[in-house]
């Protein structure tokens, strides 16, 4: 019996060393890969939120942990909460619906797509969306002659927020990121059910440009030296103007923070811009001409050229690590931009093919990618997937990929999948961070994030191959 054993687990192991052998040896077999999209979209179905809890959690989204890796002298000790968020449930909507705009046999995910829509308009006011929702404080926010009612505040749902301070700290305003991808899922909403949800317009975007400020943000100053670029601002909302700026006066009330009268300070139940400055983010400016490539806005705005030129300027410095405000993971730029570029936005064809150097440059022997050590133990299968995602991108528009290294990416991919109740999955990664001082210990991670994302790959491989091969 021991050794009837014995022999089926060697025969098992063997079977799966030769699966993946071929893997990494260049053969990726189209039916096995449709298999595991259609397992990972079982487990995106079966995930997503059903119930409404209020404040707690809300239908249509999917679990998502906000975790503070560590003790911070303002936050507090470590923590790890449910957070329900417009980034992420439009980020998975998105994915979704590109996946089903690629294969619309699969009938099975419009009452999933339709779900995730109702929740992500809930986000937003006059077109714009916000990181969260608007909800009743969860303590008194002033000192002296506090309102009664409380006015709601953008916050989070379950991640507790110690002080007054911190509570202020996060509402924030409407920004560019999730106004890009809100609108985007409305765009993919509009295509798929044939409705007529209103689209921002590129207007808005421009209104919030990197040029003729009175004001920057330290980040910028500090490690990216590209201020009056015209690019997109994060914050779709009005920063603190100086008479005369200098980098003195930033520090200085950026120090005094806590102080009243600080240009950093935020103030209970208004809006607050972080440190009081608007920032420019390389990834914020890929999602946004994403998103007015996808809605035939692109040539229409200002912004346009002058997002394109500092994206190849940053991208030129190498400087991979920090080259992003709000995304540690630095296969996010990668990401972020190939997609732009693969829909429509020709002016970044130099930076698709920069990106597409250092990946080659880059990638391990067992076919993954890392990001730093402190960003989820390297972070591999959400930088392998981010990678990728860059190279059938770069590939779909006549750049030279080979096919060895998506194969060898796509072979990483697979051997780290997980499987639950016979739905494959993967372990989440980090997608998202609270930027500037935060942005290597306070994290947004999602295993359904993570597996949408693979199986977007996935479906778009199929259909890079079947186009190669028609």
């Amino acid at each position: 019996m021991k050794r009837k054993k014995i022999t089926a687990c060697l025969l098992s192991l063997f079977l799966t060393v030769l699966f993946f052998s071929k893997v990494f040896s260049q053969e990726v077999n189209p039916a096995f890969l449709r298999s595991q999209v259609d397992s990972a979209l079982r487990f995106i179905k079966e995930t997503q939120v059903k119930e409404t809890i209020f404040a707690k959690q809300y239908t249509g989204e999917w679990p998502v942990d906000m975790h503070l890796t560590t003790a911070y002298f303002f936050i507090g000790k470590k923590q790890k909460a449910q957070d329900s968020n417009c980034f992420t449930i439009s980020a998975i909507h998105n994915a979704l619906a590109e996946i089903y705009l690629l294969d619309t046999t699969r009938k099975e995910l419009l009452p999933t797509l339709k779900l995730a829509h109702d929740d992500i308009k809930t986000y937003k006011e006059d077109n714009l969306y916000n990181f969260w929702k608007k909800l009743p404080p969860t303590r008194k926010l002033k000192w002296f002659n506090e309102p009664d009612p409380q006015p709601w505040v953008h916050r989070p749902t379950n991640f507790h927020l110690r002080i007054k301070f911190i509570h202020n700290t996060a509402n924030v305003p409407e920004d560019a990121d999730d106004t890009s991808l809100g609108n985007l899922a409305a765009y993919y909403n509009n295509r798929i059910f044939d409705e007529a949800n209103p689209l921002v317009s590129y207007k808005k975007f421009d209104a919030f440009l990197d040029q003729k400020r009175k004001n920057r943000n330290w980040f910028n100053v500090l490690f990216h030296h590209d201020g009056n670029s015209g690019a997109y601002m994060t914050w779709l909302y009005s920063e603190y103007e100086y008479n005369r700026w200098n980098i003195l006066k930033t520090t200085l009330n950026t120090i005094l923070i806590f102080v009243p009268g600080s240009t950093a300070r935020p103030e209970a139940y208004e809006s607050w811009v972080p440190f009081g400055a608007n920032d420019v983010d390389v990834v914020v400016n890929a999602n946004v001409l994403t998103y007015l490539s996808k809605t035939h806005q692109l040539e229409k705005s200002k912004g346009y050229w002058q997002s394109v030129k500092m994206i190849e300027n940053r991208l030129r410095k190498s400087f991979w690590y920090n080259n992003s405000v709000y995304y540690p993971n630095q296969y996010h730029i990668h990401f972020t931009v190939a997609k732009a570029f693969a829909s429509g936005v020709e002016g970044l064809r130099n930076s698709a093919q920069i990106i597409l150097d250092n990946l080659l440059e880059s990638q391990n022997k067992d076919g993954s990618f890392q990001s730093q050590s402190y960003i989820n133990h390297h972070d591999k299968v959400q930088s392998t997937t981010n990678a990728l995602s860059a190279m059938i991108d770069c590939k779909s528009k006549g750049l030279m990929v080979p096919d060895s290294a998506m194969h060898k990416a796509i072979g990483y991919i697979l051997s780290q999948k997980k499987v639950k109740n016979g739905q494959v999955h993967w372990e989440a990664g980090v997608y998202f961070s609270g930027g500037t001082l935060l942005r290597n210990i306070l994290f947004w991670k999602s295993e359904a994030y993570t597996t949408v994302a693979v199986a977007n790959c996935f479906q778009r491989y199929l259909t890079l191959k079947s186009k190669e091969d028609s």
